[in-house]
């Protein structure tokens, strides 16, 4: 099995009458043949320098139409992509170049003086290509790369069981390098996109980074190993998407929490049921999404929205939200496992936990990671008795739905009793209409060990105390759940992938 293969098959079923990826930035179109055979010259460039299969290809590129042809020639060659997220700084940057062993470097012209520091500390690296019209010593200009090679490739398809290694975002040290199969890739995105009823019909627009599995999957993934559109947006302005969604009349749409946040606050003008009249529905992944913003967006466009948990170990989807299921909708869930995966909860020695009961979520399936790239240490502590620990915490009820609670490291322990962020952040976010956004993290006590402390964001035009604030949460919850300081703050920081970053929100508590 090898990832490019869908688009050649596409290709040949539908040659120039079908489009395969529109870059809504440009204009620029690809119908599936010439998708495919600019696929193939990349793969035919990488061949003439000497890149074969197994061979380590790292892209530093943006989330433009270059990244998902560079990684598709780089499958269709049976080497090994590499995913960088562009915006990374020196030191992680090297380690993944180090840790990979990478040997081959596309990147983007933007990067050229990142890159050239780093260049000889990289030992290993022996060829960098530049996207773009700058030029580098000792570097190979992409244009040059493709210039004069077939549209057609002739080598065997391949050759090499490992797709990718894709790091993890590195919030309890660096980043982890996630080895991924192309059969493991290409089952997990098939069950998910067939859940969420991707065709050959199918018209989605992305604003999704690319540089990781997430913005992959919704994307290039879902959209080819279906036969369908893909609209692609480098980045997310919620204007721009809507028009994009109505201008190519998309019947899917998908993004993080913040992106459906930030429609539902565009005016009526900018943001109607008649810019969405041709969705037939809309998933949302990488977070926990407020029921109340989502009812608020469903009620308002007529979409249903359903919720997709992954992590890149699984490659990644877990558990979807099903559209076709007929049961009551469980809004507070992340839905029920894919096909193939089996999940249970488990305490701290590993014992399965009953219905309802919090813990560490586990999970098994043909499609989690081969190991984790040069760590057998960190491989044999995540996949203990044969089942991937998440770091997540949840539950599941009696239907099988998962209700995820936040990331294990992110567990605050006040006085010996466990606070779940996500919950306390949930019940904020529905008691008062004033509060735009909250994330909620532990803090040091000398007395209790942790204590919450919430960063809330207020809506324009309001006010509320620091007393106000935590009376209202110590009458929602239970007293050692509720914050014990508030810091009101224009915007919260997030992660490369769209998350809180909430380690710099502990780092930082009090001076933001």
């Amino acid at each position: 099995m090898n990832i490019a293969e869908s688009v050649a098959e596409f290709a040949q079923k539908f040659g120039d009458s079908k489009k395969a990826l529109i870059f809504d930035d440009t204009g620029e179109q690809w119908t599936y043949q010439e998708l495919n055979q600019d696929i193939n010259r990349i793969a035919n460039g990488l061949e003439s320098i000497g890149v074969i299969a197994g061979t380590r290809v790292a892209l530093m590129l943006k989330s433009k139409p270059e990244l998902i042809l560079c990684s598709y020639g780089i499958y269709r060659v049976g080497a090994i992509y590499v995913a960088l997220n562009f915006r990374l700084k020196e030191k992680e940057t090297k380690h993944i170049i180090k840790n990979s062993g990478a040997e081959v470097l596309i990147c983007d012209e933007s990067i050229l003086s990142l890159v050239e520091e780093i260049r000889d500390e990289c030992e290993g690296l022996k060829k960098i290509i530049v996207y773009g019209k700058k030029k580098m010593d000792n570097a190979i200009n992409f244009s040059d790369l493709i210039e004069g090679k077939p549209s057609e490739y002739t080598a065997d398809s391949i050759k090499n069981e490992i797709g990718a290694i894709m790091y993890t975002g590195g919030t309890t040290g660096l980043p982890k390098g996630v080895v991924l199969s192309h059969s493991g890739i290409i089952g997990d995105s098939t069950v998910a996109s067939k859940r969420l009823q991707y065709d050959e019909n199918t018209v989605v627009v992305s604003a999704n980074p690319m540089f990781h599995i997430g913005g992959m999957a919704g994307g290039p993934y879902f959209a080819f190993l279906n036969g369908g559109t893909l609209i692609l947006q480098e980045n997310f302005d919620a204007e721009k998407y809507v028009a994009a969604v109505k201008k190519y009349q998309a019947d899917h749409i998908w993004g993080v929490p913040a992106f459906f946040y930030s429609i539902n606050n565009l005016p009526e003008s900018k943001a109607s049921r008649s810019h969405f009249s041709s969705v037939k529905l809309g998933f949302s992944a990488a977070g926990i999404f407020y029921t109340a913003v989502r009812k608020a967006f469903e009620e308002r466009f007529g979409i249903k929205i359903y919720q997709y948990y992954g992590l890149t170990e699984n490659s990644p989807g877990v558990t979807v939200e099903n559209p076709q299921s007929s049961e009551e909708r469980e809004y507070e869930s992340v839905g029920t496992p894919l096909p193939n995966v089996d999940i249970k909860i488990v305490d701290e020695e590993d014992n399965t936990l009953p219905i309802r009961q919090t813990g560490e979520l586990c999970v098994k399936s043909p499609y989690l990671m081969k190991e984790y790239w040069n760590n057998p240490e960190a491989t044999k502590e995540a996949m203990r008795g044969g089942w991937l620990h998440t770091g997540d915490q949840g539950f599941i009820d009696e239907k099988g739905n998962f209700y995820l609670m936040g990331r294990k490291h992110d567990l605050i322990i006040v006085g010996g009793s466990n606070v779940y962020p996500a919950e306390v952040e949930k019940i904020i976010m529905e008691s008062d209409d004033r509060i735009k956004d909250v994330a909620v993290v532990g803090m040091h006590d000398d007395r209790l060990g942790e204590k919450p402390m919430a960063f809330v964001i207020l809506k324009a035009d309001v006010q509320m105390s620091e007393k106000e604030f935590i009376d209202l949460a110590r009458s929602k919850m239970a007293h050692y759940k509720a914050p014990r300081s508030v810091e009101f703050i224009d915007t919260l920081p997030m992660t490369t992938v769209g998350k809180v970053d909430k380690k710099f929100l502990q780092n930082n508590g009090g001076n933001l």
